[in-house]
């Protein structure tokens, strides 16, 4: 009987366990989502323990984090912890213009400085010539989806349905693309070994972003776009795909991914508002939650930085144009919560 009772204890144990256990990507999103709530509070010292926490505990680096890492130990006046998170941005292949930044010109006399700019240079050159197959590869997938996206916007612009053949074309260039992304690899930076998400270097690849996107957005085959979510959502708990990468493919995923209420925030006449009342706010942040994308009021804090604040961060927090522009919409309905800095944005 003690040794039935022990067997019991350990297997739920090991049950609930399992349950509650994070994911590696979970695990370092959370450190990340702490680190970068610091930044806006302006805590530089505990936003570099918790991105040196993200990097050591789950193995996973990303471009942007250690940029950012890198930006804390310059305001911290680190210059330890600064040369370490810029070696570690060469290793990964982000190139010399990189380091360029107005930020870093303190360190334009540092022998180690430049040594790191001659590394990420040579890094980048390598990363280029080892993957040109691969990319050259993604990037004829892209091009069929543009050929048969401009059909539809042109020619079928007024069709209520697509013709048979155009259909069949957009889904078999869908499929293809999966299945090459299934057996060669994923276009992550752990892939590639360069930047794909740091400022304009995120467009040196024309990666086929936007043959899922549509994909997701107009196909009709419900299994492939639930393969595809699947492809996303397993990227994320791995440590492939950063959250924040995935905000605009859940939003116009065509109700495939369930609602993250980013709708909630508007940009008008130079303002950032907020709805007032969200319909079904528990349930909303447990779909962010579930694509690891922190609460509407975490989110909220990243956008007035990344929108309203002069800073060397990087923020990819971003509001989705919307066609809504009733001033009543914003004024009875919602609150202005930032000011934008740059009012060209619309």
């Amino acid at each position: 009987m003690k040794h039935l009772t022990l067997f019991l204890f350990f297997t739920i144990l090991f049950f609930t366990n399992t349950l509650t256990a994070q994911s590696v990507g979970e695990q370092y999103n959370n450190f990340v989502n702490e680190a970068e709530l610091s930044i806006v509070d302006g805590d530089y010292k505990q936003a570099l323990e918790k991105y040196s926490k993200a990097f050591t505990e789950t193995g996973i680096k990303f471009n942007i984090d250690l940029y950012n890492a890198a930006v804390c130990a310059h305001k911290q006046n680190n210059k330890e912890q600064f040369f370490l998170f810029a070696d570690r941005l060469a290793d990964k292949g982000v190139g010399a213009e990189l380091f360029e930044r107005k930020v870093f010109e303190g360190y334009s006399g540092s022998r180690i400085f430049l040594k790191i700019k001659q590394k990420a240079k040579k890094v980048r050159q390598k990363s280029f010539k080892a993957n040109r197959q691969y990319l050259s590869d993604l990037d004829e997938f892209r091009k069929k989806d543009s050929a048969y996206n401009k059909l539809r916007l042109t020619k079928y612009r007024d069709s209520w349905e697509l013709p048979d053949t155009l259909e069949v074309l957009f889904r078999n260039n869908t499929i293809n693309l999966f299945n090459y992304v299934k057996k060669n690899g994923y276009y992550s930076e752990k892939k590639l070994g360069v930047a794909v998400t740091i400022g304009g270097y995120k467009d040196d690849f024309k990666l086929p972003l936007n043959v899922f996107l549509h994909y997701l957005e107009m196909g009709k085959d419900k299994s492939l776009k639930n393969e595809i979510k699947e492809m996303y959502i397993s990227g994320m708990k791995n440590g492939e795909i950063k959250p924040s990468f995935l905000t605009h493919y859940i939003e116009m995923g065509n109700n495939v991914f369930n609602d993250i209420g980013n709708y909630a925030f508007k940009i008008f006449e130079c303002g950032i508002y907020r709805l007032r009342e969200i319909p079904e706010l528990d349930k909303t942040n447990n779909s962010r939650e579930m694509y690891l994308q922190g609460s509407l009021d975490d989110y909220e804090k990243k956008l007035v930085f990344a929108y309203c604040c002069n800073n060397d961060f990087e923020f990819h927090y971003s509001i989705i144009g919307s066609p809504v522009s009733k001033e009543d919409y914003f004024y009875k309905a919602s609150d202005i919560i930032g000011k934008v800095k740059d009012c060209s944005v619309e």
